[in-house]
Formats: structure tokens, C-alpha cells, sequence
């Protein structure tokens, strides 16, 4: 099924974010673990928080971020920095990613692979049309593998409800059928266009995404550490069977996303960097993940009935979103609202000069500012991740430069002192901690708190 090109973004959208001063203060919020550099309020006067004014994560009306955060206002009866997107706006562009390539395996060297995959997602809004991508490469490097590839069939449905954690790896009912066989070329394989008469995903609902394949003895397939149930053992032809098949895995194949669009005045943020935008960690026998629900864009997207689009990737470094990327234009044409961007800490963890990270860094904000001008562009410090000597002392310095608002970001987000440990600032702190580096869902959900989220305000 092939839909009509999109509108150009000026009037494809009315909805914009509206910063309500035109000038940066930096402004220190001292609150329940929370610090923001931010834009100044409605009246010219730098907004402050008390510890009683932040709601947590996912709470209330508005949840993470949303209207009456504390993070971007002061209260009921204080000024506080306006954030507004105007109602009327027609279907917007969105992608859910279900975890970014990160490495490759030879799986089955020796025979052919028959096997299939389950993916659990959850969108925060409801989605008029989509259509599933499926790519064999690398996402860093970009590199692509030729290995010959056949999907032998994509699936999706409910999610059966079970356990603590909700997640049963088995469809609720039978699922929908969203491709047949097709060859994986090396530019991927993107299905039909599935519209509601056949289908429809709903907000705040538990879903499946599974596919089948084979691929010949020593093929070459991307890999990335996301949740998944695996089959392997002549899995293809059990994509669509009833009950759990394979086993719980945190490891996936292929980068795997949903394209989809979406109706209403539901924000769109798009989120770039490394493993802190990700949901894994290296102790998921101690801090097991709910797949991409558990990482904080997803958390921020759930709470504010919105979407966000991942460009998070373990292991990147800021080069990796260079000018020049081909992933840029990965999730095709997008208008988001807000921009994050977090992507420093591999850079100072593998030594890179300070004046390095910067110029890199400053690349990648200019290529933000230039695809999506419209969009409110946030930054976030680095926290701890077990540094000693000259690479903390550069995490110390880039947060310290970060905190100046460099290259016209429209605001800082102190993720290092909302994470760190109050009494050895050189760790995360012990209630988020999960392996020195990366943090458990309750750290998510702080960071998706400091993110605020648009109000809606009247058209004309």
C-alpha cells in the first residue's frame, strides 16, 4: 500500500513549543534529587522548585515532566517557563525502536538458522497506521551485512498479561499477520502500510511484535542487547503460535522498529545518544528490564500519553552522530517538539581530549538545530560511571562547560546531580546503581521527571 508524500513540516504541524523568555539564566533546582539548568520564566525572573513542588514520574495528570512539574514551573501561584503546543495538529510522523545494533554474531555456523523473535512495546499513543522496518546492520558504523536473509513472517498482537512484571512472552489471542516472505536486502525490509480496518494499536496497551526467519549456515546478523524470547530450534514456522516459544533473552537481531503515525496534540521527542538513553544494563539477573518501556524516553512518552524516537545506541560515542550519518534520516521524515541529547560519557570513558568532545558534541547540536529548527533542544550532564583520575576530571569539566548552555541549547538538565551519590559524588547513587555505569528503572524514571512536556494551548 503505497500513502501519499507528507506535507512539508510548516504546514504539516500548528503545534510548536513556545519558550515564553527570550533569554537563558542558569538556574540551580536544589529538589528532591533534581537540578536544571533552565530558561528563564514567564516574568524574566529565574524559576526555582521546592522539594514539595515535584511530583514523581508517571503520577497525576501530566506525569514525568508534564503540566505542574516542578521541573519547569515554580507552582500554582509563582512564574515558571512556559512550554505550549497549539491544538489542530494533523497526523504526525513518529518510530518506536526496539533497541539499536550494537555488535554481530555468527549464530549458527555450522546449519542453517530457523528461528523467530519476539519484541514486547507499548506505545503512549494511539497509532492510526504503521508499517514494521527490519534492517541487518550495524547501527554505529553503519555497516551493513549481505548475509542472505529471508523473513519468513511478521506478526503482531497483545500481549497475554502474566507475572510481576506483566510480561509473558505469549499473544493473548491470535495474532495479525503484517508480511509474508520477503528477502532482507541490505537497505532492510519495510512491510505494507497497516491501517486500522486491519489492525489497531492502541495506547497503553501490551503488545507482541514477532518474526520468523532462516538464514544459511555462518550467516552474519546484527545484534543489540534488548529484551527478547527466542526460538532457534526450527523457530520460524512457530512466529505466530499460541503460548511462549523460545526462551527470555536479553539479546535481539536486527535493528527492528515501527514507523507510525498519529492524530491529536501529542508531543513528539526525539532522543540521541548512548546506553543512559537505553533501557540495559550489565546485571539484568539482579535489575531485569521490560524491554524499551523500561528506558527513560519510553518512561517520559507513557507518562504524557506522547511518543519518542530513540536514536540511542550502547557504546556510541558523539562521532557517531556526526553530520554525515546515514541514521539520521533512518526513522525517515520526523518534527519533533524536543530534542535530547546525551551522548558524552564513552567519549570521556575511552580518554578523548575534552576539546574534542566539545567540537563533536557542538557538531551534533548544530545538526539538530538545522533538521528541526522548531524543536526545543535540551542537554543533559554526564553522571558517574566509576571514573578515577584524568577521565573524571574531564567528566567534571564537561559537565562544568555543559552547564554554560553551549551552542544555543535551550537548556541543561543536571542528570549528574540527580543521579549521583550525595556523599561520593563519584558513583551513582545506591537506589539507582545497577552496574557503576548504567541504572536501574527507577533512575529512568528520574531522568523521564526532568523532562518537561508541552501544555496544550488553544489555536489562533
Amino acid at each position: 500500500m503505497t500513502r501519499p508524500p507528507r506535507q512539508p513540516s510548516a504546514e504539516r504541524r500548528s503545534r510548536r513549543l513556545l519558550a515564553a523568555a527570550a533569554v537563558c539564566a542558569v538556574v540551580t533546582v536544589a529538589a528532591a534529587s533534581v537540578s536544571v539548568w533552565a530558561l528563564t520564566s514567564e516574568t524574566g525572573h529565574a524559576a526555582s522548585v521546592s522539594a514539595d513542588q515535584q511530583p514523581a514520574a508517571g503520577s497525576g495528570a501530566g506525569g514525568a515532566g508534564g503540566a505542574g512539574s516542578g521541573s519547569t514551573e515554580s507552582g500554582a501561584d509563582g512564574p515558571g517557563l512556559l512550554l505550549e503546543r497549539h491544538a489542530g495538529a494533523p497526523r504526525t510522523a513518529a518510530a518506536l525502536s526496539f533497541g539499536h545494533t550494537t555488535d554481530r554474531a555468527v549464530p549458527s555456523p555450522g546449519a542453517p538458522m530457523d528461528a523467530s523473535m519476539r519484541l514486547p512495546f507499548e506505545l503512549g499513543v494511539p497509532a492510526e497506521a504503521f508499517r514494521v522496518h527490519i534492517r541487518n546492520w550495524q547501527f554505529n558504523s553503519e555497516e551493513t551485512f549481505p548475509t542472505p536473509v529471508t523473513i519468513t513472517g511478521v506478526y503482531l498482537g497483545e500481549q497475554a498479561m502474566s507475572g510481576e512484571s506483566g510480561q509473558s512472552g505469549a499473544f493473548a489471542s491470535t495474532p495479525v499477520g503484517v508480511a509474508g516472505t520477503a528477502n532482507l536486502s541490505t537497505d532492510g525490509f519495510v512491510s505494507d502500510w497497516i491501517e486500522p480496518g486491519r489492525f489497531t494499536l492502541d495506547a497503553h496497551t501490551s503488545y507482541l511484535l514477532s518474526l520468523g526467519w532462516t538464514a544459511p549456515a555462518g550467516a552474519v546478523l546484527a545484534t543489540n542487547p534488548g529484551l527478547s524470547w527466542l526460538a532457534t530450534d526450527a523457530g520460524s514456522s512457530r512466529a505466530n503460535a499460541d503460548g511462549v516459544q523460545g526462551a527470555q533473552s536479553y539479546l535481539s537481531y536486527f535493528d527492528v522498529w515501527i514507523e507510525y503515525e498519529y492524530s491529536g496534540d501529542a508531543p513528539l521527542l526525539v532522543s540521541i545518544g548512548h546506553s543512559l538513553n537505553a533501557p540495559g544494563n550489565y546485571r539484568t539477573d539482579l535489575f531485569p528490564t521490560r524491554g524499551e518501556q523500561t528506558a527513560w524516553p519510553q518512561q517520559w512518552a507513557l507518562s504524557n500519553d506522547a511518543a519518542a524516537v530513540s536514536f540511542a545506541s550502547p557504546g556510541a560515542e558523539t562521532t557517531v552522530f556526526g553530520p554525515g550519518a546515514a541514521k539520521w534520516t533512518e526513522f525517515g521524515e520526523l518534527d519533533p517538539d524536543i530534542v535530547t541529547i546525551w551522548t558524552a560519557s564513552n567519549d570521556i570513558a575511552h580518554g578523548r581530549p575534552l576539546a574534542d568532545i566539545e567540537r563533536d558534541w557542538g557538531a551534533v547540536v548544530t545538526q539538530v538545530q538545522a533538521l528541526w529548527p522548531d524543536a526545543t533542544v535540551y542537554a543533559l550532564t554526564e553522571p558517574p560511571r566509576d571514573l578515577s583520575g584524568a577521565a573524571e576530571r574531564t567528566r567534571l569539566d564537561w559537565n562544568s562547560w555543559l552547564s554554560l548552555g553551549p551552542y544555543g541549547v535551550d537548556r541543561v538538565l543536571d542528570a549528574d546531580y540527580t543521579l549521583r551519590d550525595p556523599q561520593q559524588p563519584s558513583v551513582l547513587r545506591p537506589d539507582v546503581n545497577a552496574d557503576g555505569i548504567h541504572f536501574t528503572a527507577r533512575g529512568h524514571s528520574l531522568i523521564a521527571g526532568l523532562i518537561p512536556a508541552p501544555r496544550l494551548a488553544a489555536a489562533g
